[in-house]
Parts: structure tokens; sequence; C-alpha cells
């Protein structure tokens, strides 16, 4: 395994998760301002 494939690996986890957190907080805002 190359090190920076590991890293490249890691780095597109931590976004994908970023990416799905912010996703979901926009839909609770959305969520509670129509309720």
């Amino acid at each position: 395994m190359n090190a920076n494939y590991v890293a490249m690996i890691v780095i597109l986890i931590i976004w994908l998760g970023i990416f799905l957190y912010i996703f979901r907080l926009d839909k609770k805002v959305e969520n509670l301002t129509k309720g």
C-alpha cells in the first residue's frame, strides 16, 4: 500500500462525512423552519 494512496482515501472519507453531516443539518433546519 502506498502511503499517499492511504492518505487520499482517508481525506475522501473525512470530506464525505463532513458533507453528509452538513446535509443532515440543512435538512433539520428545513424541518424546523417549516414546522
